[in-house]
């Protein structure tokens, strides 16, 4: 009965947040960019969070993370950017190692606070899997943007495990996002996937993708070190969002694709420390468009920022239909 109780209230808030979260209509600088020709996009991410929701205290004792904190940040960037569309970009390892509001709720209040801040992509970590099937797949369907995995099935079924790739328009330019996952092969669940090769996938996935979209970006969970090899190896892809190896890139990294194309790649650390931003122009040329220039930088989420009220509200409302306050996760 308690268990049924706590459910339904997190269904309620789940509901709300969907809401809330409907896709935005244009801004006045991406109906302006259709008349002209270059446009800016601005790439926001995270990744690694493992179930950290509250501020905490990092090893090196700053004040860091929060979901209210980032809520500020995300909104100020919304407020300023000129571009003509900021994604917001999830690149995996919501669940795992969670604080008591992740674990009692199974990540159900997690996916509440992603929709009601707007993550329009959700590339699923390895942590996403340990809870097995059943749980991930009620999670993925109460997201509201895209959870994406093109390279990961269920075993017996065949069945998607998340939409192989989402494309998303920025104006007049189409931006197509392409998700590959890496499970860890000692964790439990792992055989009730199969996992295809993530740079197979890629080859097959971004050339169709090229005939669809403007701009090419992979989010992905499993290292830099392979989406450096993939951005080197598959022709036309543009970014690379990446996790897992915990990485704190503070301007990015760099590959070059078979034709010398410049490929980014970037990952924002762990455990909200940092907001990851990706500031893109894409110029039209003979009628294509190409970018012409990216840069990267990280924000830190720490105590200089100010937590945003209502998201900060609204976790206290997850959490007191849960019963957990989201202390320090372990």
């Amino acid at each position: 009965m308690k268990y049924r109780l706590l459910f339904s209230l997190l269904a309620l808030v789940l509901a709300g947040s969907l809401a809330w979260a409907a896709e935005p209509a244009p801004a006045p600088q991406a109906l302006a960019a259709a008349a002209g020709k270059s446009v800016d996009l601005t790439f926001l991410h995270i990744n690694d969070p493992h179930g950290h929701t509250a501020p905490y205290k990092a090893e090196d004792g700053r004040d860091v993370g929060g979901y209210a904190r980032l809520a500020t940040l995300i909104e100020g960037a919304r407020q300023t950017s000129k571009a003509a569309r900021v994604f917001l970009v999830h690149a995996g390892d919501e669940f795992s190692r969670g604080d008591a509001l992740t674990e009692s709720t199974h990540g159900a209040a997690n996916i509440a606070i992603m929709n009601q801040l707007g993550f329009d992509v959700w590339t699923l970590g390895n942590g996403e899997f340990y809870t097995g099937w059943p749980v991930l797949k009620a999670r993925i369907g109460e997201f509201k943007g895209a959870a994406l995995a093109a390279n990961v099935t269920v075993h017996d079924t065949k069945e998607p495990v998340g939409k192989p790739y989402v494309i998303l328009q920025a104006g007049p330019v189409k931006v197509a996002f392409f998700g590959l996952c890496w499970l860890q092969p000692m964790d439990a669940s792992y055989f009730t996937f199969r996992v295809a090769d993530a740079q197979e996938t890629a080859a097959a996935l971004v050339p169709e993708l090229r005939k669809q979209a403007d701009v090419i970006v992979g989010v992905t969970h499993h290292g830099s070190w392979l989406d450096k090899r993939i951005g080197g190896a598959v022709e036309g892809i543009d970014l690379m969002i990446g996790a897992h190896t915990h990485q704190v890139l503070e301007k990015g990294e760099h590959a070059k694709s078979p034709s010398g194309r410049d490929v980014l790649v970037v990952q924002a650390g762990e455990y909200m420390q940092y907001l990851g931003r990706v500031d893109m122009r894409v110029v039209k040329t003979d009628g294509v468009w190409r970018v012409s220039q990216s840069s990267a930088m990280l924000v830190p989420i720490d105590a200089k920022v100010k937590p945003d009220a209502a998201t900060a509200a609204f976790i206290a409302k997850l959490s007191e239909a849960s019963g957990k306050t989201p202390a320090p996760a372990k």
